[in-house]
């Protein structure tokens, strides 16, 4: 096995895009420019198998390794062709083993990865003192009706969406430009106070965002913006990116309301999961579990020199 790195974003999207959907898509990969690493896996010199990305950045002279914003995972897929499941098991061990063995090889001061949900063996990167933290998603299966997925609903969650409705909360499909979706999202998103990496999510609202890959609900009351949900999709999955809401306004229910307006595009769509893209903040959690999903978990792998490791025990004790 071996595992070299790829320039050519188009082939390493070609084999990554059909495993991993719209992350591993080249117009989605195109916007992280000359930091974002590709490495693909090959079972010998010419038949790529798998691969996986991540970035590599330098901050006060160390080496950092980690997500390319806004994506959820490293993107690690591969294909193996052995129909027995001892030995699909150990090909599966074999290249996670070869994944580890590289990180580890790039000596950065700082390494925070997270794995794709179907990416469940971790032992590799346990056997070689990386930290391996569960993190949790929350996806809903649109192979219900409508009617079936509101029926799951918190009570709370739906009389939250009536009374939006009752007030005369409207909302709008792809109803304002690219630049104001932006501008929404960049005023929104700084009032928390959040790394919003601009440059990113100005890419992504006005580059990459199409109406084949991505749908953005706004939400009014007497010609007022409300707030905002904008998801990204590919053939299988629609996923929850970002959201917003004007507190001023002191109206409830406006976000219950688009989430549920984006679930129903989404089924609109042929996707077959909405996935609600990391749950992991307290607050954010029991909102997004009023929809009634399923819960899955997915991995990171963290790890820091010496020093750097106590530091961040401190800062980040659930992290490291």
């Amino acid at each position: 096995m071996i595992l070299k790195q790829i320039v050519d974003i188009q082939i390493f999207s070609e084999k990554a895009e059909p495993f991993i959907g719209v992350f591993g898509s080249k117009p989605w990969l195109s916007m992280y420019g000359k930091e974002l690493v590709m490495i693909g896996i090959f079972k010998d010199e010419h038949q790529m198998i798998g691969g996986f990305f991540y970035l590599k950045t330098k901050k006060l002279g160390f080496d950092f390794i980690k997500l390319p914003p806004y994506t959820p995972h490293c993107g690690l897929f591969f294909r193996s062709d052995s129909k027995n499941k001892s030995s699909a098991n150990s090909f599966s061990k074999e290249v996670m083993q070869e994944v580890c063995a590289y990180f580890s090889s790039l000596k950065s001061a700082l390494t925070i990865l997270a794995f794709p949900v179907h990416v469940v063996d971790m032992q590799a990167f346990i056997w070689s003192k990386y930290k391996v933290v569960p993190n949790y998603t929350y996806r809903i299966s649109l192979d219900q009706s409508p009617e079936e997925i509101r029926a799951n609903f918190d009570p709370k969650n739906r009389n939250a969406i009536n009374k939006a409705l009752k007030e005369g909360v409207e909302t709008s499909l792809n109803a304002l430009s690219k630049q104001e979706v932006f501008a929404f999202f960049k005023e929104n998103l700084g009032a928390t106070g959040a790394n919003i990496y601009e440059g990113i999510l100005q890419k992504i609202m006005l580059e990459f965002s199409n109406e084949t890959n991505s749908f953005c609900f706004t939400a009014y009351k007497d010609k007022a913006l409300l707030g905002m949900v904008f998801c990204i999709y590919d053939q299988q999955a629609c996923y929850y990116l970002l959201g917003g809401v004007n507190k001023q306004a002191g109206i409830q229910g406006v976000n219950n309301l688009l989430v549920q307006r984006s679930i129903e595009r989404s089924g609109e769509l042929n996707c077959n999961v909405f996935d609600f893209e990391g749950s992991m903040l307290k607050g954010v959690e029991k909102f997004f579990r009023s929809f009634g999903p399923e819960l899955f978990p997915y991995f990171t792998v963290n790890k820091a020199v010496l020093p750097l490791e106590l530091l961040l025990k401190f800062k980040k004790r659930e992290l490291f």
